[in-house]
């Protein structure tokens, strides 16, 4: 006896333009390549930094962060500790 579901579902396939530019609906999914280019980090740093945030993915052995919650991160941490000129 097969049971079938109340509601069709649709199969969900990565595509090739999906997997090149990472995206997560309208929400931008960060390397540490776009993070260096962002706030002009090293690589080793800009590493660091997600990981520290709390807020990094790990996918297929390498490391992103939506760009939301990397920017809240950045304003959570002025707001803790502001620069002073």
């Amino acid at each position: 006896m097969k049971v079938e579901p109340d509601e069709p579902y649709a199969a969900v396939q990565a595509s090739p333009a999906v997997s090149c530019g990472p995206n997560l609906g309208h929400e931008r999914l960060l390397g540490i390549s776009e993070v260096c280019q962002l706030t002009g980090l090293s690589p080793v740093t800009a590493s660091r930094l997600m990981k520290e945030s709390g807020r990094a993915i790990a996918l297929h052995r390498r490391i992103f962060i939506l760009e939301s919650s990397f920017f809240s991160y950045l304003r959570e941490l002025e707001a803790n500790d502001p620069c002073q000129l």
